[in-house]
């Protein structure tokens, strides 16, 4: 049996985070995601409605994690708790891919619980567009950062600029991958490996890139 003692509480608007005092990173990430999403009335609304306990195990690596549902309560532990109903197994780096389907263990004894679940895991669009601006203003101080930035939705024929100078590096991709990676729920270089994402730039921009894409992940950065 597992057994999460201590905790570190954050707040977002109503909600109250729950979270190890040292947590592992596929919890700060998660809570990062949950936290974006939240400012999404409807998503809130749905979160409040949902009751109960889940986990979700990556399929790439060992890491895992449960949630805990209670009203405006949120708790988020690592590992996979006995107490979870039931147990979602998936590749997190393409939770925001249309059409992905990850197994569940327990689905058949708790089906409206996983129908519920996976109302969760299907997080609201944002608008690429704000989700750059954010993404520009919390990163464009960190050391190495390119001097100006061009980032272009390609199903929406958008193009945005950040910065001074001449353009180092252009990001393109659909409006739903770009703020994945823009928000923390990807990072670039997995996202330009998988093709979800194309970079035209310098392996160097790539590197501070995917780490800035990382630090968002791991709520490092202000991005509220």
């Amino acid at each position: 049996m597992l057994s999460f003692e201590s905790y570190e509480s954050t707040m977002t608007a109503d909600f109250v985070f729950k979270l190890e005092t040292d947590p592992v990173p596929i919890v700060v990430s998660l809570c990062t995601i949950l936290k974006h999403a939240l400012s999404n009335p409807a998503y809130a609304a749905l979160v409040r409605s949902v009751d109960g306990c889940f986990a979700l195990a990556s399929t790439r690596d060992p890491q895992s994690a449960t949630i805990t549902l209670d009203g405006y309560q949120i708790n988020i532990q690592h590992g996979v708790s006995d107490k979870a109903k039931i147990v979602i197994n998936l590749d997190l780096s393409r939770m925001s891919e249309k059409g992905y389907k990850p197994s569940v263990k327990g689905l058949i004894r708790h089906p409206f619980f996983t129908y519920r679940v996976g109302r969760l895991l299907n997080f609201p669009a944002t608008n690429w567009a704000d989700d750059a601006k954010r993404f520009w203003d919390s990163t464009q101080f960190l050391p190495h950062m390119p001097k100006a930035i061009k980032i272009t939705s390609t199903d929406k024929h958008q193009d945005l600029w950040f910065g001074n100078g001449l353009n180092e590096v252009e990001i393109c991709g659909k409006s739903k991958m770009l703020s994945s990676m823009l928000t923390g729920s990807s990072i670039l270089v997995e996202d330009v490996i998988a093709g979800r994402v194309q970079i035209i730039g310098s392996l160097k921009h790539l590197s501070v890139l995917s780490e800035a894409t990382l630090k968002m992940k791991l709520g490092e950065l202000d991005h509220e």
